[in-house]
């Protein structure tokens, strides 16, 4: 019997969520996450997206509709929805928004460039309408003390204290360079942006796809990698300079002529990866 088309695209997305799992899957046996627990976590997540996005129009979504469209037992639902069964231990996932952001409204405003475009040395404080490192935090907003974020952006080598106690900007985009912590909260953050960004282009219109593109060679030697790695870290931190400057031109917070409309959160990711050739 010939397969149909959603048999066929059924397989597919198995094929491709089996590709996806493998690195995650690495990831949860190296911190001692059991199979038990994922599989607790899994039924966790799809309740929650029955809940969110399958409800019917005008009608309270319901254990037996969640049951319906996810598979799972109404009464497992119940005492999950409910909050009768055992929670998981989560590690607090730590925000890096906050940072990112201060690097970015550095690279991005004028008033913390010099003339060419360079971030400026900035002095930790000013007077008030003079730029510096508070006023810099302050205009991002949020409840984190600058000296914090300071700290912070020195410990991962995104910024460095000059002999006169200036702040210097040294990477124009902000990576935690150590912390297991921190990197699996970015794990989390952007792996689903990228899954979501791909999986609407797959559900939408050509002309309503989200950018979605990369480039790859699979005869590339050894030996050049490290130059490889230095060369490709540059283009991307340009690209990531000049898509900052253009996102920042459309962000009302900055630009209150900006156009207007419901608020929206606008992503744009690069990213290297390599790995031994596989026929």
């Amino acid at each position: 019997m010939e397969p149909t088309a959603g048999s066929r695209a059924k397989s597919e997305l198995i094929k491709a969520v089996r590709a996806i799992l493998r690195p995650l899957v690495r990831q949860l046996i190296a911190h001692g996450v059991t199979y038990p627990a994922f599989n607790r976590l899994v039924k966790e997540v799809y309740i929650d997206v029955g809940t969110r996005y399958f409800a019917l129009p005008f009608k309270k979504q319901t254990d037996s509709r969640v049951a319906l469209v996810t598979g799972i037992t109404r009464k497992e639902i119940g005492q999950i929805r409910r909050g009768q069964a055992p929670p998981l231990i989560e590690s607090a996932h730590l925000d890096y928004g906050l940072a990112s952001r201060v690097v970015g409204h550095w690279v991005a405003e004028t008033r913390y460039q010099h003339r060419g475009g360079e971030p400026r040395l900035l002095p930790y404080e000013a007077p008030p309408g003079e730029p510096s490192f508070v006023s810099l935090v302050n205009e991002i907003g949020g409840d984190i003390p600058p000296r914090a974020v300071l700290d912070e952006l020195i410990r991962v080598g995104a910024v460095a204290l000059s002999p006169h106690g200036e702040v210097q900007l040294r990477e124009q985009a902000y990576i935690p360079a150590r912390g297991t912590e921190e990197k699996l909260a970015i794990l989390g953050s952007d792996a689903s942006e990228l899954i979501s960004a791909i999986t609407h282009n797959i559900d939408s219109p050509r002309e309503e796809a989200f950018l979605q593109r990369k480039v790859w060679y699979d005869n590339i030697g050894s030996e050049a990698l490290p130059e490889l790695r230095q060369k490709v870290r540059q283009a991307g931190t340009t690209f990531v300079h000049d898509v900052n400057s253009i996102l920042a031109s459309y962000d009302r917070d900055r630009n209150p002529d900006a156009p207007k409309g419901t608020r929206k959160r606008t992503v744009v990711g690069v990213y290297y990866l390599e790995e031994d050739f596989e026929n």
